[in-house]
């Protein structure tokens, strides 16, 4: 008798489903992108040059590369990127192989955003110049400061 009471109040598979799906969106991922329109709206400031070079430089960034993999990188005053990353194999699936270094140089332009080139493992990466965000102690990259679409990387000072 207790089975059959059991069955009775057994929650269907697919509304199973769907209740983790609706609760996964709707909770936020201490990882997850952000767009540049979120952001600003909940107050994040785009930092000047002299800010980035005040709070950034100096110091050991982390946060996810675009492919979503660790890596911790240090924008030293003298114009350099050090750091290292995970690498990665692209055979039929993405898989972590092990660590590689990042080098590269970096400056900041006329419009405050910070150009860098580096060289991640084996493989270059041209220019790429960003703004960068503040949000209570987090920062954040992106290659606009006005798309509000446009995807946005998190960066923390690791401690």
């Amino acid at each position: 008798m207790s089975s059959l009471f059991h069955k009775e109040k057994a929650v269907p598979l697919p509304t199973k489903l769907l209740l983790g799906l609706a609760l996964l969106l709707l909770v936020p991922s201490a990882v997850a992108q952000k767009n540049l329109g979120e952001l600003l709206d909940a107050g994040a400031k785009r930092l000047s040059a002299e800010e980035f070079r005040q709070e950034v430089v100096q110091r050991t960034i982390v946060g996810p590369s675009t492919l979503g993999v660790p890596m911790e990188v240090m924008y030293a005053s003298s114009g350099v990127i050090k750091g290292s990353t995970s690498l990665l194999s692209t055979g039929t699936t993405i898989s972590v192989q092990g660590f590689g270094t990042i080098d590269g140089v970096w400056n900041i332009d006329d419009s405050a955003r910070t150009c860098t080139s580096m060289v991640i493992g084996k493989t270059f990466l041209p220019l790429r110049c960003q703004f960068w965000f503040k949000y209570k102690e987090d920062y954040f990259i992106a290659d606009s400061d006005s798309d509000r679409n446009a995807r946005v990387f998190r960066r923390t000072v690791k401690q």
